[in-house]
């Protein structure tokens, strides 16, 4: 028997639920991959693009910042995607459809009421205090102008983002990733076209490039799959709305929302508590470091993208053994992946200077250490909340990212003005990230063995 029939007879041996993770995960490594390079290209494209670094902070953390809107979905999105999960699991095409239809109405109301309210709110805000940025570098009118397109285009996305829980609920996971290479190659071709100009002009253009980067490839799949005669039957009517699919969705939704939002506060606030602390500037060697070693926890992810759905479809199946030995396998690879964080750090200098060439920093090893501890308790969150959040049990998330929200401020001041760095906001994070992780293993081992019962 050649290679070629032994691939072919271990493929035919794998259980469904085996070669769905499998074809998911080949695609997400080739497109994802793709994603990471040109993402990767992105930070000296803007180094070049804004030629200034207080205002390249400034863009960063306006995207922080405005970004922190995507948590305020009531948690639908993540809602619907393990209820369609199980619906899809039991064939019932017609609930999946109420299901999806409820959804896209509520995020609807949702994110046109969010839109008129904040834009009239924002015309009162002196963004230029906020951001700690001298109207002499970016006028206030721009910076206005700027926030304002930025925070349209992530409410929009809001909505137009339900059909990545429909696409994880059908297993087809590999989809979500190519729209984030979409997302990162349309604003790559754009900084390297669109001539630099004036701080305003620069930052107002970045503005709008960016809402069509990140909106158009939702809106071109989100056609494809609704119109394909695959899918059809699902698509989004208004006859197919109910008042009892939109609680459905919102019951299970509202935990994920808390779980969202805590999280939210834990891991999106660096930026700006960097450009309020120290500067600004500290903002981008930030984002530098953050990108290298969170390199290896995106690409982890990659693993993980279709397992949640494929979990609660194996608790519908009543399939415990599967979710075990998945669960099991993930933990390894989380221990391969933490070693890979810590052997980066003797090698930072050479990829700072390959990656940035002329616009090098100076690599500071405390600094590497602290970010491949982050890098790696980001690896082993985001495998324990997988699991957790695909047999739905999240009290332990809750109650873990609330204390750490409530306590993260004040430790990061703190270790900030012991260290007399920035670094100290990273430390700060890599302390409460630990306290979730310590504790959901243990719950989750009986979460588990609860459902067996």
């Amino acid at each position: 028997m050649n290679k070629i029939d032994i691939l072919r007879s271990k493929w035919k041996n794998l259980s469904e639920n085996n070669r769905i993770v499998f074809v998911n995960v080949i695609g997400a490594f080739i497109i994802k991959g793709l994603s990471l390079v040109v993402s990767l290209v992105l930070t000296p494209a803007y180094i070049r693009f804004f030629n200034n670094e207080i205002v390249l902070g400034v863009w960063f953390t306006i995207l922080s910042v405005i970004s922190w809107i995507l948590n305020f979905d009531l948690g639908i999105g993540n809602g619907l995607r393990n209820q369609l999960a199980v619906a899809f699991t039991k064939k019932d095409f017609a609930e999946s459809r109420r299901l999806i239809s409820s959804a896209y109405l509520v995020i609807g109301i949702l994110c046109s009421t969010i839109i008129v309210f904040f834009l009239v709110v924002f015309s009162f805000v002196n963004w230029n205090g906020f951001f700690k940025i001298d109207i002499n570098i970016v006028s206030k009118e721009a910076l206005q102008t700027t926030v304002k397109i930025v925070f349209v285009g992530l409410v929009l996305q809001i909505f137009i983002k339900i059909i990545t829980s429909v696409l994880y609920a059908i297993q087809k996971s590999a989809i979500n990733n190519a729209i984030a290479l979409s997302t990162s190659l349309l604003l790559a071709i754009a900084m390297l076209i669109v001539p630099s100009r004036s701080n305003d002009l620069n930052i107002v253009s970045l503005a709008i490039i960016y809402d069509i980067a990140i909106l158009f490839p939702y809106l071109i799949v989100s056609i494809y799959i609704f119109t394909s005669k695959k899918y059809k039957t699902i698509s989004p009517s208004l006859g197919y709305v109910s008042k009892a699919h939109a609680r459905k969705v919102l019951s299970l939704g509202g935990y994920f929302f808390l779980v969202q939002v805590l999280y939210m506060l834990i891991m999106s606030t660096n930026e700006y508590l960097i450009s309020h602390i120290t500067c600004s500037k500290d903002v981008v060697e930030y984002k530098i470091y953050f990108q290298i070693f969170t390199l290896g926890s995106t690409i982890f992810a990659l693993t993980l993208t279709p397992t949640w759905s494929a979990i609660t479809k194996a608790i519908t199946e009543k399939n415990l053994d599967w979710v075990k030995k998945l669960y099991h396998k993930l933990l390894i690879g989380g221990i391969i992946g933490a070693t890979i964080e810590v052997l980066i750090v003797p090698f930072l200098q050479i990829i700072f200077n390959i990656w940035l060439r002329g616009t090098t920093i100076i690599a500071n090893i405390y600094i590497g250490m602290a970010f491949a501890i982050l890098g790696t308790l980001m690896i082993f969150n985001a495998i324990l909340s997988n699991v957790a959040n695909g047999i739905g049990k999240l009290k332990t998330q809750m109650v873990a990212f609330l204390v750490g929200a409530v306590i993260k401020i004040p430790i990061a001041v703190i270790l900030v003005q012991f260290l007399d760095s920035w670094v100290g906001i990273v430390v700060a994070t890599d302390i409460v990230l630990l306290l979730y992780c310590f504790v959901q293993p243990i719950t989750l081992k009986n979460n588990i063995n609860d459902i067996k019962e």
